[in-house]
């Protein structure tokens, strides 16, 4: 019976529209919180070890679903980049997400 001591529970968690298509989970938050960090998109698909095309495809494929902007891009600057930033809803999305999983973890962490 020991062996039982050392498992514990585990779920992962995604946000689904209406149409119960997934537009949110723990990848797609990691990605705008280091966006919200580095502000760039390319930075940030770096730091998270993923193409930036992958990413931009999260973004906007999340953005269609959810009906509403998730980062605001702009073009160009002074050394051709751009600058990334996220929007008022994309930090209250990431908000819930956080709060909804961190109170999952913890009822699991009730379960015998």
């Amino acid at each position: 019976m020991a062996i039982l001591r050392t498992l514990n529970y585990a779920i992962k968690l995604w946000m689904i529209n209406e149409d119960k298509e997934s537009v949110f989970g723990d990848g797609l938050a990691r990605l705008l919180e280091e966006i919200d960090k580095t502000h760039s998109m390319l930075e940030a698909a770096q730091n998270l070890k993923m193409s930036y095309r992958y990413a931009l495809h999260r973004i906007t494929l999340a953005e269609k679903r959810l009906g509403k902007l998730l980062v605001k891009r702009s073009r160009g600057g002074a050394k051709g980049g751009g600058s990334s930033e996220i929007t008022p809803y994309g930090k209250e999305l990431i908000a819930r997400f956080r709060k909804a999983q961190a109170e999952l973890d913890a009822a699991l962490k009730k379960l015998p």
